[in-house]
Parts: structure tokens; C-alpha cells; sequence
């Protein structure tokens, strides 16, 4: 298995490649990172933060020649998603995009982030969705009201779309994922990541964006 990256539709996507004789050959779930940031129970701050620990962000975690990693999450309905199972059918394109982005949300006024919005995912999904499996992905929140903090910068970050606190809860983040629920292709897969009060694997925080990358707007082709 060897990954690789390439834009599609301008969206940056870090591919994982595999010959269909090892399609199948994902690391277990067990491998997922949690926890990181110690978010929710610690908060987004000058020492905790994407660019302060990583130098730059978005970050991929998973790069080039890593190993993809299993996982299981479930929609707003409790329909469950594993990625091992769906990867028997297509590849599976994953793609983040939380309600306080504004590259999602279509404010983007420059190359390339004026061509990442919601619109142009969904003309992505309606494009490829015969080919590829399509995943939304839901994770901490970019750019909430203060207190809560910017987890690129760790400071308090926000603009005239910074309308909603920073969701530490599993229903919480649920109830912001219910509002992009619109704007999502009917044939992309809508999930909200675990935080640790979900139902599902209680204590599990954060572990797909924990092990694919720190990013509001990234996002991940496997197959």
C-alpha cells in the first residue's frame, strides 16, 4: 500500500493506493489516535494547537506510505459506517467541511479556496459518486465564538460566520452537523466524529481526525 497526493476539483486529497489483492489490508481500528489536543477536556490555546505543535497547518497525518487505518463512525440517523466494508465496493473519498469554515461555506476569495466550497464538493459528489464512495466528515469546529478558540492558532479567531460555541459534546456537535445537512449531495455520506460521550465507543475522541490530518478543509482518497 503507498499513498500519494493530487488536487481534485481543488480540493487537496492525500490518496492511499493499494493493488486490489491487498485492498482489504487496512490497520485495525485499535490504531486510531484519540484524544488529541486532550480535546474536548482541554481547550484550543497558544500551546495546544495545530501550527504551535505541527508548524503549519492543515497537516496530514497520514502521509505518503502510510498505512490507511479502519474505522467505524455513524450518521445523524445511527446508520453505521465502516470503512473496511465499504472499500469492498469503491474506493472511499473522504472530505471534511464544519459549519464555521468558510472555505465550506463559500467565502473563500482566492485561489484555490474559492473553489472548495460546499457547492463545489457537491458538484464533485455528483460527478464521481458512481466511481467513489463519498464521505462527509464533521470534526471541531474552526472558527466559534469566544471563549472557545481556533484550533489551527489556539486564539480566539472569529468573523461575521462565527455564530455557534465549540460543540464538547457528541449531541452537540450532532445538532451542528444537522445544519450543513442541507448543503450535503445526497449521495455523500454525512458523519459526525466521536467525541466521548457518544454511544457508540464511549471515550473515543476525535479518531479520524486525530489519525487522517488537522485540517478544516481536507481531505483523504483511499482505495
Amino acid at each position: 500500500m503507498r499513498l500519494s497526493t493530487l488536487p481534485i476539483s481543488s480540493l487537496f486529497v492525500t490518496m492511499i493506493f493499494c493493488d486490489k489483492a491487498h485492498s482489504l489490508e487496512l490497520l485495525p481500528s485499535f490504531e486510531l489516535a484519540s484524544n488529541c489536543f486532550d480535546f474536548p477536556k482541554e481547550t484550543f490555546n497558544l500551546s495546544n494547537c495545530v501550527k504551535c505543535n505541527y508548524g503549519s497547518s492543515p497537516i496530514v497525518v497520514r502521509k505518503a506510505g502510510n498505512a490507511a487505518v479502519d474505522f467505524t463512525l455513524h450518521t445523524l440517523e445511527g446508520k453505521k459506517f465502516n470503512l473496511k466494508a465499504a472499500l469492498k465496493d469503491k474506493p472511499v473519498v473522504m472530505i471534511w467541511g464544519m459549519y464555521t469554515c468558510p472555505i465550506y461555506e463559500g467565502l473563500g476569495t482566492e485561489y484555490p479556496f474559492d473553489q472548495c466550497s460546499h457547492w463545489d464538493e457537491a458538484s464533485l459528489v455528483s460527478k464521481y459518486h458512481n466511481d467513489f464512495t463519498f464521505v462527509h466528515l464533521v470534526g471541531p469546529e474552526p472558527h466559534p465564538i469566544a471563549p472557545y478558540t481556533n484550533f489551527d492558532s489556539g486564539t480566539i479567531y472569529m468573523s461575521y460566520w462565527s455564530t455557534v460555541e465549540q460543540p464538547v459534546t457528541y449531541s452537540a456537535r450532532k445538532e451542528l452537523t444537522e445544519k450543513i445537512e442541507k448543503k450535503n449531495h445526497p449521495s455523500s455520506i454525512l458523519l459526525p466524529d466521536y467525541l466521548p460521550d457518544n454511544p457508540y465507543e464511549p471515550g473515543m475522541a476525535q479518531g479520524v481526525f486525530c489519525t487522517y490530518g488537522f485540517g478544516a478543509r481536507t481531505a483523504t482518497v483511499i482505495t
